[in-house]
């Protein structure tokens, strides 16, 4: 049998190396619209038998068929192609639905075509809005938006659970908090970076880090290899059934507390790292209690920000 991993970005690279690592055959699908190409090529130097790559859109079905008949024997899909970025200048508003709208719905409809019965989906916990009440479940609604990005996450979880209803898929959303710390694919344009990776590398540069108006508010983080490791232990939670959705944090900490560590390991390898405060800052609130439902399959994020902190630091310090 084989995995099906559309999109082999940051998160999906991670995943796709883990899959690789224990002796899954997978087919992934990429257009390399913001995935470095060598991070593809040393996945392909290093499993070139069980690493089939289809380069092109997953939005596009003839891409998806090849893809598909790439390895008949596909039984599991795991769903990261997205245009993740809420940056202005990431995307145009057209190429965002496109990625994120159009294409996770030729993706299920593929795998009702091919008898593919599982998909696992990268959801973000920014679903939930920001205003979170002081328990965080899986049942909380979804809360408001301010960019593209995030809103299609929502379009996406209820498609997927009518495909669920209608075809009898199992769709299993991955709530992930902002996923951060060292993976196969490293960018460096601050409009595909998340805030550790992006105030890591702007630390190691001698620039300014700054904070914004909401800087003080509670945010989800998740490590990239515990990001990669909730997807497959979703995978793996075989008497979830239907439409199901989990959440995936391993820490509620303000954007400024991040901001803060960076510039305290910063200083630790004798880095000038300086914070500075842009417009008036929201009162601090109280982090909420995030309850997933992955507890029952026994996954524990094991990762923290500091150690994901002082890796990137390192990293771009040895870095070209």
């Amino acid at each position: 049998m084989a995995v099906l991993v559309t999109g082999v970005g940051y998160i999906g690279a991670q995943l796709v190396k883990d899959l690789l690592a224990d002796g899954e055959e997978v087919v992934a699908v990429d257009n390399l619209f913001s995935t470095d190409a060598s991070a593809i090529a040393l996945l392909q130097k290093d499993h070139n038998s069980r690493f089939h790559f289809v380069k092109g859109n997953a939005g596009r079905p003839a891409v998806l068929r090849q893809a598909f008949e790439t390895c008949p024997q596909i039984d599991l899909v795991f769903g990261l192609a997205a245009q993740s970025s809420a940056h202005p200048d990431a995307a145009s508003p057209r190429y965002t639905e496109n990625t994120n709208l159009l294409a996770p719905r030729l993706l299920l409809e593929a795998m009702v075509s091919y008898g593919v019965r599982t998909l696992v989906y990268a959801s973000s916990f920014r679903v939930y809005g920001d205003e979170l009440p002081p328990v965080v479940a899986e049942d909380l609604t979804y809360g408001r938006f301010g960019d593209l990005s995030h809103l299609s996450k929502c379009y996406v979880e209820k498609l997927m659970e009518m495909y669920a209803w209608r075809h009898g898929l199992r769709c299993l959303t991955v709530r992930l908090g902002v996923t951060y710390g060292l993976g196969p694919v490293m960018k460096k344009d601050y409009s595909f970076m998340t805030a550790p990776n992006k105030f890591c590398l702007q630390a190691t540069r001698g620039e300014k880090i700054a904070v914004y108006g909401s800087g003080p508010n509670p945010t989800a983080f998740i490590h990239v290899a515990d990001a990669a490791g909730a997807m497959r232990a979703a995978a793996s939670y075989e008497t979830l059934g239907g439409y199901v959705a989990v959440n995936a944090v391993s820490e509620m900490v303000p954007v400024s507390s991040v901001a803060a560590i960076v510039a305290d390991e910063g200083r630790r390898r004798s880095l000038d790292v300086a914070i500075v405060i842009e417009g008036s800052q929201n009162e601090a609130k109280a982090a909420p209690r995030v309850l997933s439902r992955l507890d029952e399959v026994g996954f524990r994020p094991g990762r923290r920000l500091r150690d994901g902190v002082a890796e990137m630091i390192d990293y771009f310090l040895s870095a070209p």
